[in-house]
């Protein structure tokens, strides 16, 4: 990884730093060029977890270190940070982040041991690059709360960016999953953005008071489709990740389903009244 003086890049603009899991595509390609409007320097880093994986999922991400260096470069990166495991978990690492309150709140996802390999992993990857900015996607918006959270409650010096959420023509958000979906596979997860839409046109037309209405069917929708299973759905006051109450301004409704052997995952975020 090159080094450069931190005070003089300060100076000129600051270092903008993207995190992937690599297997680059358009949705990182826009967070990529926001960071490089923004910065005088721009960091990816390609790094793919194994804490935050079951073992055969971490086994089948798709990796391509030279197809994501040259998407890096073209889209104006100026490094390419891919370390190994070695270097980000040396033998006898055991440290961890842990925002209980929080995991509490995501308890029905069952994913808190993921939620914490990623807040570990983010950790780590500021500390070695020091970026003055972070580009994240709107695509996780509970991983997104969790690192704005930690961010905040360890002082650490970087501004996070959340960015929206890049489309399919269809509206599938892009992911790197998809490029492991069959045809018939891929056809079908088109329905969970056609549901994330039913719920806020539902929920605008009827109110969030609804939304166990509302999420049963999406559920019903999503697995309509085939190959689809919902693995998990909310609907959600956006700030506070509980139920919307009367204060609430604004809903967040994310969708975790499998398509196949695929678990993909999308949200969408809309502003409503305050209930009466």
């Amino acid at each position: 990884m090159k080094r450069w003086a931190r005070e003089s890049v300060r100076k000129r603009g600051g270092c903008g730093f993207v995190p992937t899991l690599g297997a680059l595509h358009k949705g990182h390609k826009s967070l990529i060029r926001k960071a490089r409007r923004e910065n005088s320097r721009v960091v990816v880093s390609v790094f793919v977890n194994p804490y935050q994986f079951r073992k055969k999922q971490y086994l089948a991400y798709p990796r391509d270190l030279k197809a994501d260096a040259a998407v890096a470069r073209a889209e104006g990166a100026d490094v390419l940070f891919a370390p190994g495991c070695r270097r980000m978990y040396p033998n006898g690492f055991e440290s961890f982040v842990d925002m209980p309150d929080m995991f509490k709140r995501l308890r029905r996802q069952k994913l808190g041991w993921h939620y914490r390999a990623v807040l570990v992993v983010v950790m780590k990857l500021f500390g070695i690059v020091r970026p003055d900015r972070a580009y994240f996607g709107l695509k996780d918006p509970h991983q997104l709360a969790l690192i704005e959270m930690m961010v905040k409650e360890f002082n650490m010096p970087v501004k996070v960016r959340p960015c929206p959420t890049v489309r399919e023509r269809d509206g599938l958000a892009y992911s790197s999953r998809n490029a492991l979906l069959a045809p018939d596979e891929r056809k079908t997860a088109a329905v969970i953005y056609r549901a994330l839409k039913f719920a806020r046109d539902e929920t605008l037309a009827t109110g969030a008071g609804n939304w166990r209405k509302t999420t049963s069917r999406m559920k019903a929708m999503v697995n309509s489709g085939q190959k689809a299973a919902v693995e998990h759905i909310e609907l959600v006051d956006a700030r506070s990740l509980l139920p919307p109450g009367k204060e609430c301004r604004e809903i967040l409704v994310y969708v975790a389903a499998r398509i196949g052997r695929q678990r993909l995952t999308d949200n969408i975020r809309f502003r409503i009244k305050q209930q009466t």
